[in-house]
């Protein structure tokens, strides 16, 4: 710190200060500082000092060795990042492949899954007609008769034989056969309208006989009641010929003739060629076809909800209390608020 605060001597071999100016407060010589700065002793002590910095920045400066050994280095480390990379994407292509054979032969069994699934759903719809087929075969000889007043002292046989007897008139029979006669397995109506009467006759023709003469009278009367014979079917039957009521009011309006069909069907005629509907995806040709207007039809196999709850609707014991077999007892499927 002394040398930077003391005054700075003269350089050798050089006048003296008595001829200059003097050196006015705030101001500096050549020789003196600059801006203020003290200098650092002399010139040659500064030029041992820069030869002494410069020994050392030189002595700290890389060789071209040194520079080769680096760049070396660099190279090594570079190539074993760059390996570790192509091993990494080479890692991955392997998984891409793996996963793509994967999902391939994920959307092969899939694929084959849905085909098994459409084709047992075929399956199940044809054994589902089977059976909706056998069951309506089963009931055959039933008929189901509506409006007779219902009672509690009621012998179902002999008001179903006195009404057969009025149907068939002079051609009706001593002895109708009637194998069972009883009235729907379900609670009486809340409305009081009386639950249908249903029969099974021993004799198809004499069923058929019956249901013909039926439908020649345009009303049938018995004990002061309307009464109305119908063919006993089976619950999915009915919710179909219920689902496809649209189809047979405008073919009623545009009186094109129809009936039904076992299995279940309907066909309807236009001229001379019968055009028959069996299944939902075929309401939109089955129309085209009579030149009749577009008309939502609800699916009745899938979509189509039941239109009566199916199982017993009164516990067994109130059955068995009112002499009604149960549902493991009767024949014709299960208990349903129509039988």
């Amino acid at each position: 710190m002394d040398d930077y605060l003391s005054t700075p001597q003269p350089l050798a071999g050089t006048r003296g200060s008595d001829n200059m100016a003097p050196v006015s407060p705030g101001t500096s010589s050549r020789t003196g500082s600059t801006h203020g700065f003290p200098a650092r002793g002399s010139p040659r002590d500064a030029l041992r000092q820069l030869s002494a910095d410069l020994a050392v920045t030189a002595a700290n400066m890389l060789t071209r060795g040194d520079k080769t050994e680096l760049i070396a280095e660099l190279r090594t480390a570079i190539r074993e990042e760059i390996t570790a990379v192509r091993h990494d994407l080479t890692v991955l292509e392997q998984r891409v492949d793996a996963l793509e054979v994967h999902q391939l032969q994920a959307t092969q069994h899939q694929q084959a899954s849905e085909l098994a699934a459409t084709r047992q759903g075929n399956i199940i719809l044809d054994l589902r007609r089977q059976v909706e087929d056998l069951d309506n075969r089963g009931r055959r000889s039933n008929i189901r008769v509506r409006g007779i007043p219902e009672s509690d002292d009621e012998a179902p046989r002999e008001l179903l034989e006195g009404l057969f007897a009025q149907i068939l008139g002079d051609e009706a029979t001593p002895d109708f056969g009637l194998e069972r006669a009883h009235r729907a397995l379900r609670a009486p109506r809340k409305d009081g309208q009386p639950r249908d009467l249903i029969c099974c006759l021993r004799s198809f023709q004499l069923k058929e006989a019956l249901m013909r003469a039926a439908r020649t009278q345009r009303s049938i009367r018995y004990m002061d009641s309307q009464i109305a014979l119908y063919q006993d079917l089976s619950t999915h039957t009915l919710d179909a010929r219920r689902a496809l009521k649209p189809i047979t009011s405008v073919l009623q309006e545009k009186r094109i003739p129809y009936k039904w069909g076992h299995p279940f069907s309907l066909q309807a005629r236009v001229g001379n060629q019968w055009h028959i509907l069996r299944w939902p995806n075929e309401v939109t040709c089955f129309l085209r076809s009579l030149g009749l207007p577009d008309i939502p039809i609800q699916n009745w196999i899938l979509d189509y909800p039941p239109a009566r709850p199916t199982g017993p609707i009164a516990p067994v014991d109130i059955l068995r209390e009112r002499g009604i077999p149960g549902p493991a007892q009767r024949r014709g499927g299960p208990v349903t608020p129509e039988e």
